[in-house]
């Protein structure tokens, strides 16, 4: 505290200012040109580092939380598929038995007729149920089947009313 009085002391009588000069230059020199003390309040803000590495967390949660998502959004289109081609093939069976065992000419013809909704008429991959009637692996109904996720009719991951 003594050296700090003797440079006040010291710088006072340089500048030719009176006391109260030097205590204004000390206050000033205190605050460190801002108009508060520096250890009056704590830092305001964040700094680079600490929000770099928030947004680092915030990231890995969320990549975790996509990837489980949609492997479970896959798995729900997978079994929206299979009841698609299920309500397909029971409204074939039941316009057959309205209609003396004729086949409808297609999905067209069951969803004119109300057997079957518009939205069921196509797979949750936007492709058109693939129907066939009379069906060669069903023979007393139709063939009925979704390309599945890969839109490739004849692939391993066909859904198909025979195998349902």
């Amino acid at each position: 505290m003594t050296v700090l009085n003797t440079e006040l002391k010291g710088t006072a009588e340089r500048a030719g200012e009176s006391r109260g000069g030097a205590r204004a230059w000390l206050a000033r020199a205190l605050r460190g040109g801002r108009g508060t003390l520096r250890g009056s309040r704590p830092d305001a803000g964040f700094t680079l580092l600490e929000i770099m590495v928030v947004l680092a967390i915030i990231a890995l949660l969320a990549g975790g939380v996509g990837a489980a998502v949609f492997k479970n959004y896959k798995k729900a289109q997978v079994s929206t598929a299979k009841l698609r081609v299920k309500a397909a093939r029971d409204a074939t069976a039941q316009y057959m038995m309205d209609n003396t065992s004729n086949c409808p000419r297609g999905i067209d013809d069951l969803v004119s007729q109300k057997y079957l909704d518009r939205s069921n008429a196509k797979d949750p991959w936007g492709k058109e149920l693939i129907f066939h009637c009379p069906g060669t692996n069903d023979t007393d109904s139709a063939d009925i089947s979704s390309a599945g996720p890969d839109r490739q009719e004849g692939t391993g991951d066909d859904i198909q009313s025979w195998n349902l």
